[in-house]
């Protein structure tokens, strides 16, 4: 201890000190052989000694500075960095204490403060140093003008009964904005699980672990769930068949029961840790966070793709456009498949992680841009989740507790319209296929078909079970909705979603079993006014109508047209009897046997709704078949 001690004072005293007092140095010397002894008491007292011996003892100021940033105290840290650097014109701790207090102003969002000393500090740095500090003194520029137009954000806490744990975070919901799903923290157990909570009778139930199929006394959290409500993908640490320290699980709900989750297997997971999923609305690109080797940074964002084969393919990492070589976490794809949301330390922002977000442009992300103050703030945000119509945010939000404990809470936000107005907004179509007849919930297949290019944007499948189905619509116009089933005569519908706002819809379908006196509505057949040309936005709809008649060939059935009650009677019969041969004649180029359908034009005879109002005479003007 004698030799150690010996040689602490003679190292300190070899430095160039800027003080002469020699009580100063003596409670100087002590005071860092303390330190490293770890006897931070003595330590602390020395030095607040040595600065009562010389007021303007930069160095003594200095370890101060150090000794407080080490025990978190960093308002007196900051104090004595600053009386550090201004103790003297010229000192051996002048410009470290530049960079120390820089760094922590800006930690603290004292950004025009910190950009004055660390641009003190820049020019004598060496150049792998100035690497990283030109970032910081970019980030104080970027805050600086950054604070002067804040968005107007109001975080609203959700109910006390959904924030029941110590700490819950990394909310997400469905695209109906009716389930919620996040991770909780119980505190004494260290045990984090996954809950949901409904919406219901405009307030949110309180949570319920999501099935004790997933949640297991080893931590589960990190979710993400399909728009439907139906694909969960989750993080699961130190799990009997995990792959590495924390894998991501798949599990599928049929009905309300949740199967067993299974490893998404050595395309997604590795030896090493990954987390943090988000997946696309239709449940077929999957995001996720990792810190495997080969990376940008510590921790980067990756993207897998389910394949022809329907197995996800192997996972890629998404660029240095979004990686950086800092942390890159908390992907969130937004509903309208295109709209990356994400946290990082290594873009310009203000400090610890931010949020940014990025757009998906012909498979090439366009450049991060800051959500903006006071979204991000000197504090990390971690995750924001947005409602798939673009109007609401969800993330957490944390609370000190005696600067060592952190707690955080469920908050929702209203997003403000300049946000809106830079991503694409969704909507969404939800139902219910069942039997017409015996009301029995079924299985079934659902397409949808954008008119204008008679091109599929999206095939799913009603729950076995309880018959529902969801889907988001990514871009607007008019679509074309098919519901079949074999046994079952398809239902067509079609809706214009061209609108800004209210495109929501909730269907309740049900399917004609094939049969005699079975009847159905053609909704997806288009005629111009006055004419019986079949228009291009028909051919999907005649062409479903081609393979169900193809399928059930000894079936006679009727093919009717009818009008509403604009114009002459005669002209309308006319009109309507011509239609129905339209249809009948495209079935005959394509293969169907006409022998069996006749057709039959009703003009304004057999209305299905009154005439009082365009709405209503658009429904009458339409073709129906019938099986007889």
């Amino acid at each position: 201890i004698l030799i150690t001690i010996c040689l602490s004072v003679t190292s300190v005293f070899s430095q160039e000190l800027s003080s002469t007092n020699k009580k100063a140095l003596d409670a100087y010397a002590k005071g860092v052989v303390a330190n490293q002894e770890r006897n931070l008491e003595k330590a602390f007292s020395e030095f607040e000694e040595a600065i009562e011996r010389d007021k303007i003892f930069a160095e003594a100021y200095f370890q101060l500075g150090k000794l407080y940033e080490q025990t978190r105290q960093f308002s007196q840290s900051i104090q004595n960095y600053e009386k550090a650097y201004n103790a003297k014109e010229q000192s051996s701790v002048k410009i470290p204490a530049a960079q120390q207090v820089g760094q922590l102003l800006f930690k603290k969002g004292d950004y025009q403060k910190a950009l004055f000393y660390l641009e003190q500090a820049f020019p004598t740095l060496s150049p792998n140093i100035q690497k990283r500090y030109k970032l910081l003194i970019e980030n104080c520029k970027f805050s600086v003008e950054g604070v002067k137009n804040p968005l107007i954000i109001k975080p609203l806490e959700l109910p006390k009964t959904v924030n029941a744990f110590y700490s819950q975070y990394f909310p997400v919901l469905t695209a109906d904005r009716e389930t919620l799903v996040f991770t909780g923290l119980d505190n004494d157990s260290k045990d984090e699980n996954i809950f949901i909570s409904r919406f219901k009778e405009n307030t949110w139930t309180s949570p319920e672990t999501i099935s004790d199929k997933i949640n297991s006394p080893q931590n589960e959290g990190t979710a993400s769930i399909s728009a439907d409500g139906r694909m969960l993908v989750f993080t699961s640490c130190n799990n009997k068949k995990g792959i590495g320290s924390c894998d991501l699980f798949i599990s599928y709900k049929n009905g309300d029961i949740w199967t067993s989750p299974v490893n998404l297997g050595p395309n997604i997971n590795t030896g090493e840790w990954e987390s943090q999923p988000s997946l696309s609305a239709d449940g077929r690109t999957l995001y996720f966070v990792s810190d495997r080797r080969g990376g940008y940074g510590r921790r980067d964002i990756y993207v897998s793709k389910i394949d022809s084969t329907g197995k996800w393919a192997k996972s890629q990492n998404l660029g240095n456009i979004i990686n950086t070589y800092e942390d890159d976490l908390s992907p969130f794809i937004h509903a309208n498949g295109k709209t990356l949301f994400f946290s990082s330390e290594g873009h310009v922002g203000f400090g610890g992680a931010d949020l940014y977000f990025s757009e998906n442009q012909k498979d090439s992300w366009t450049k991060p841009e800051n959500l903006g103050y006071p979204i991000n703030t000197h504090e990390s945000q971690v995750a924001l989740f947005i409602t798939s119509d673009g109007k609401k945010g969800y993330y957490s939000l944390e609370n000190d507790i005696v600067e060592k404990y952190r707690r955080s809470k469920l908050v929702e936000i209203d997003l403000p319209e300049s946000l809106q107005a830079k991503f694409k907004r969704t909507s969404y179509l939800k139902g219910i296929v069942f039997d017409a007849k015996t009301k029995q919930k079924i299985q079934a297949d659902i397409e949808l078909i954008a008119l204008k290019n008679n091109e599929l944007q999206g095939k799913l499948t009603s729950d076995a079970h309880t018959g529902e189905f969801a889907s988001v619509l990514t871009s607007g116009g008019e679509y074309a909705v098919f519901v079949s089933k074999s046994g079952y005569f398809f239902k067509s519908l079609n809706f214009d979603f061209s609108q800004k706002d209210g495109n929501d819809k909730t269907l309740e379908i049900g399917l004609e079993p094939i049969q005699k006196n079975t009847k159905e509505v053609l909704n997806n057949i288009f005629f111009e006014t006055a004419k019986w040309d079949l228009k291009p936005e028909s051919k999907t709809e005649l062409d479903k109508l081609v393979t169900l008649l193809k399928t059930n060939p000894n079936l006679p059935i009727e093919i009717s047209g009818h009008t509403d009650d604009v114009g002459k009677d005669v002209d309308n019969l006319i009109l309507s009897q011509k239609r129905a041969k339209s249809v009948v004649e495209y079935l005959a180029k394509n293969g169907v046997n006409t022998l069996k359908i006749s057709t039959e034009g009703y003009g304004k005879t057999k209305p299905i709704s009154p005439n009082n109002s365009e709405e209503n005479r658009k429904l009458n003007r339409r073709i129906e078949v019938k099986f007889n």
